[in-house]
C-alpha cells in the first residue's frame, strides 16, 4: 500500500510534531515581563559579549561586581535559550528590522513550545514504561499538552516548561533505574535533578525525595544494601554538586558572594526565604490555589482532580512511584503556600505549580486502564468531560496576553477577564489577527500551514488511539518524518513570519485597534484608550484612525503647537549624527523630528526650539509623542524644557519624557509649574549619551487645565 508507511512512524514522533504545531499557532513573539527579559539579556550578553552583565532596563537594574547590572536569577533558562538566540542572530542578518532584538526574541520564543512538546513525549514514554498501554499513555500525554496549564506556559519565556521537563525526566530516570538496576539511569536522574536546581534553586527541594526513592528501591530488592545505597546516592548527587558549584561561580562573578542570585535575590538565600515565610499567609494561599477563580489549580488544570482521585489505585499498582509523586506534589504545594506571592503574580493560573502538572496527570492512567468494564466506562466519561473542559479553558490561553491585560486593567490575569478580552477581539498571536476591515479574523499563510499540519497529525494520533500501532515502528522513518516536517514548518516560519516581521507586528497592532473599537462601542473608554495606545506602540496600520480616537480620550496640552521645524532652531550634534524632519514616519502628518546616531557609539544630540514666552509661577503642560528604535546605549531619548528669567539667568531644566530601546508611538503629557522668575522656556529634544533613533511629533505647549474627567486606573 503506497501510504502504509505512515503506520510505521513512532507514536512519540507524531505526538511531538502535533503538540509543537499547536503551540506554534499560539506564539506571540514577545517577552511580556521583566524577569523574562532579564533571562533573555543574560543569554544575549553571553553570546555577544562573553559576559554575564547586561544593560539596565526600567525594572531590572540590580548592581553587582564592577558597578554592572546583573540578573538575580539562576542560569539555567538563559543557557537553554542560547541556541535559539544564535539562530535568531543569524536570521537577523538576512532579515534586518528596526530593532536588533526583534528577531532574536522571536526565535527565543520557540523554546517553550519545544520544551512543552518534549515534556508531552516524555510523559507518554513514562506512562508506557509504567505499563499503562499505548492508548492510555497517548491520551494522558494529549490531555497534559492540550487540557492543562502546560498549554498556557508553552507561550512566552517563563521557566515553568523547563522546570516541568527536568522534573519529569528525573522521575522517569529513577523509575528506569528501578526497572533495570543500571547506574547510567542514576547518573541521568542526577543530571536532570541538578539541571532542575540550576534552573530554579528552590526546586532542589525535590532532590531529597528522589534520593529517598532510590534508597527505598535498593532496600526493596536487597535486605542489606547500605553500601550499594551509598554508592547510588553518590552517583546521583554528583551532577547536582557540579551544578551547584557552577551556580556558586556564577554568584561570585555577579555579586562577589557564594550565594548572590541563587534564589532570585542578591541577598543571602536563607535569610531571604525566612523573610518570605514570615510574610506568607498559608491559609489564604491554600484557599486561593484550590478554590479561587483566579488561581485554582482545578480550574486551570481540571484533570488534576482525576489524578488525585486515582492516586490510591496508582499506589496499589506502583507504591514507590505513587509515594514519590505525592511527596513531590506536597513539597511543591507547601513551598508555594509559604510564599507571600503564592499566586505567581499576574501570570495565568497557579504559576508556581505548573511544573508539577505532568506528574499529577500520571495516576489517571491507573484507572483509565481499569479492567472492570463498568469502572472503566465511568472513568472514561469523567476523563473526556474534564479533558474537554480543560481544552476550552486553554483555548482562551492560546490567544491571551497577560501583559496587555495587566496594562489595560491594572489587574492580574483571571479566566473570566481574559474571556471578556477575547470577546472584544484582544487577540495575541503571530498567525491570527483581527481587523476592522473585511473578515473579523484573518490567518496568515503560516497559520494555514499549521492548521493543515495539525489536522493531519491529529488524525494520525486519533488512529493510534483507536487502533493502536498495526505494524512495528521504524525509527528511520520516524527520524525522516520528524526532520521533514520540522524543516517545512521552520522554512514557512521564516518565510511568513520572520521575513515580513514588521507587517506581522502591524497586524498584532491592528488586533489591538479593533479591540479598542469594540471596547469603545461598549462604553468602556478606559480599556479603549489603553488598547489604542498599545495598537500605536505595535505600529498598527490604522495609526491615524487610532490617533483620531485618542484625541478625545487622552489628556493633552491646549496651546502652541511645535513642529519639527520649530525644534530645528538650534542643533548640537557630532559629525556622524543625523537630525532631520521625517515626512515618512510621522503621526501628525506634518513631519516628525528625527534624531539618529550610529549603533554602538554613545553621544549626544540636542535640538532646541526658539524661546517661548510664558508666565512666571504658572502651571503648564507639554504633550507629544515619542517613537524610538535601537536605543541601547548608556542614556535615553529625552524631551525637556529649559526655563530662565529672559537674561539666561536663574535657569532650570526639567525632563518631561524619556524613552529607550525600541517602541512604537507612545504619548506623554507632563505638567510643570514655571519658577516665579521664569519669563521664557525652550523645548529641547535630545539623544543623551546613547545611540539609536528617536522621533518626536505632535508637541503642544500650553497652560495646564484641570482634568474634566477622572483618569483611568
Amino acid at each position: 500500500m503506497p501510504f502504509e508507511w505512515w503506520k510505521r512512524i513512532p507514536t512519540s514522533i507524531l505526538l511531538l510534531l502535533f503538540l509543537l504545531t499547536v503551540y506554534w499557532f499560539g506564539m506571540s513573539g514577545w517577552a511580556q515581563y521583566g524577569d523574562e527579559i532579564e533571562k533573555y539579556r543574560v543569554a544575549q550578553s553571553i553570546v555577544e559579549e562573553g559576559d554575564f552583565s547586561f544593560r539596565p532596563t526600567a525594572t531590572r537594574n540590580v548592581i553587582g561586581v564592577g558597578g554592572q547590572t546583573y540578573s538575580v536569577y539562576e542560569l539555567g533558562q538563559s543557557v537553554a535559550a542560547i541556541p535559539f538566540y544564535i539562530i535568531g542572530r543569524i536570521l537577523s542578518v538576512f532579515f534586518p528590522v528596526s530593532d536588533s532584538n526583534w528577531i532574536t526574541l522571536l526565535l527565543v520564543g520557540l523554546l517553550n513550545p519545544l520544551l512543552t512538546a518534549l515534556t508531552g513525549v516524555v510523559l507518554f514514554e513514562t506512562c508506557a514504561q509504567l505499563g499503562f498501554g499505548q492508548r492510555t499513555s497517548l491520551l494522558l500525554a494529549l490531555a497534559y499538552g492540550l487540557g492543562t496549564i502546560a498549554f498556557a506556559y508553552a507561550k512566552g519565556f517563563a521557566r515553568e516548561p523547563l522546570l516541568g521537563l527536568w522534573l519529569l525526566l528525573a522521575f522517569y530516570a529513577v523509575y528506569r533505574f528501578r526497572q533495570t538496576n543500571r547506574a547510567v539511569w542514576l547518573l541521568a536522574a542526577g543530571i536532570f535533578a541538578g539541571l532542575l536546581a540550576f534552573t530554579k534553586f528552590i526546586q532542589a527541594i525535590a532532590i531529597p525525595f528522589l534520593i529517598a526513592y532510590i534508597v527505598a528501591v535498593i532496600y526493596s530488592n536487597r535486605r542489606r544494601a547500605t553500601a550499594q545505597s551509598l554508592g547510588a546516592i553518590a552517583i546521583f548527587i554528583l551532577p547536582s554538586l557540579v551544578m551547584l558549584a557552577t551556580q556558586i561561580l556564577y554568584a561570585l562573578a555577579r555579586f562577589g558572594t557564594l550565594y548572590g542570585g541563587i534564589a532570585g535575590t542578591e541577598k543571602n538565600p536563607v535569610e531571604w526565604i525566612v523573610e518570605l515565610i514570615g510574610k506568607s499567609q498559608p491559609l489564604v494561599a491554600i484557599g486561593g490555589l484550590l478554590f479561587s477563580p483566579e488561581k485554582s489549580v482545578f480550574l486551570y488544570s481540571p484533570l488534576i482532580i482525576l489524578g488525585l482521585l486515582a492516586w490510591c489505585e496508582f499506589f496499589r499498582r506502583n507504591a514507590h512511584e505513587a509515594a514519590l509523586l505525592l511527596a513531590l506534589a506536597l513539597a511543591a504545594f507547601t513551598s508555594n503556600i509559604l510564599r507571600p506571592d503564592w499566586d505567581g503574580g499576574t501570570w495565568w493560573g497557579p504559576r508556581y505549580l505548573a511544573q508539577m502538572t505532568p506528574l499529577l496527570v500520571i495516576p489517571i492512567g491507573a484507572r483509565l486502564g481499569d479492567s472492570a468494564r463498568a469502572a472503566r466506562k465511568v472513568w472514561d466519561i469523567l476523563f473526556a468531560a474534564l479533558f474537554v473542559f480543560g481544552v476550552l479553558v486553554q483555548a482562551v490561553a492560546l490567544f491571551r496576553n497577560d501583559r496587555d491585560f495587566l496594562d489595560v486593567t491594572g489587574k492580574g490575569v483571571a479566566f473570566l477577564g481574559q474571556l471578556d478580552f477575547l470577546a472584544h477581539g484582544a487577540l495575541d498571536s503571530l498567525v491570527v489577527s483581527a481587523s476592522p476591515l473585511g473578515l473579523a479574523l484573518s490567518v496568515n499563510p503560516f497559520g494555514v500551514l499549521l492548521i493543515v499540519a495539525g489536522i493531519l497529525l491529529g488524525l494520525a494520533l486519533l488512529a493510534r488511539i483507536r487502533n493502536g500501532a498495526a505494524v512495528p515502528a521504524s525509527p528511520r522513518i520516524g527520524c525522516f518524518v520528524l526532520a521533514a516536517v520540522l524543516l517545512v514548518e521552520f522554512a514557512a516560519f521564516v518565510a511568513w513570519i520572520v521575513a515580513p516581521y514588521p507587517r506581522v507586528l502591524a497586524a498584532q497592532g491592528d488586533a489591538r485597534y479593533t479591540a479598542g473599537n469594540n471596547f469603545l462601542a461598549s462604553g468602556r473608554k478606559c480599556e479603549a484608550t489603553k488598547m489604542y495606545l498599545i495598537a500605536l506602540e505595535r505600529e498598527t496600520n490604522f495609526q491615524r484612525e487610532a490617533l483620531a480616537r485618542l484625541d478625545g480620550l487622552l489628556p493633552r496640552a491646549r496651546g502652541e503647537t511645535l513642529t519639527a521645524d520649530d525644534l530645528l532652531a538650534q542643533v548640537e550634534m557630532p559629525n556622524d549624527a543625523s537630525v532631520m524632519k521625517d515626512n515618512a514616519t510621522t503621526l501628525s502628518g506634518d513631519g516628525a523630528l528625527k534624531l539618529s546616531l550610529p549603533n554602538g557609539k554613545d553621544a549626544t544630540i540636542i535640538a532646541t526650539s526658539h524661546p517661548l514666552v510664558v508666565q512666571p509661577n504658572t502651571p503648564y503642560a507639554l504633550s507629544g509623542w515619542l517613537k524610538t528604535a535601537n536605543i541601547y546605549g548608556t542614556g535615553t531619548a529625552v524631551v525637556s524644557v529649559y526655563e530662565d528669567d529672559g537674561n539666561w539667568k536663574r535657569p532650570r531644566t526639567t525632563d518631561l519624557a524619556a524613552s529607550d530601546e525600541t517602541h512604537g508611538w507612545q504619548p506623554f503629557h507632563k505638567p510643570f509649574t514655571t519658577l516665579p522668575t521664569t519669563q521664557r522656556v525652550i523645548v529641547k529634544a535630545s539623544l543623551w549619551k546613547t545611540y539609536g533613533t528617536v522621533w518626536i511629533d505632535g508637541l503642544t505647549l500650553g497652560q495646564a487645565e484641570a482634568p474634566t474627567s477622572p483618569p483611568c486606573r
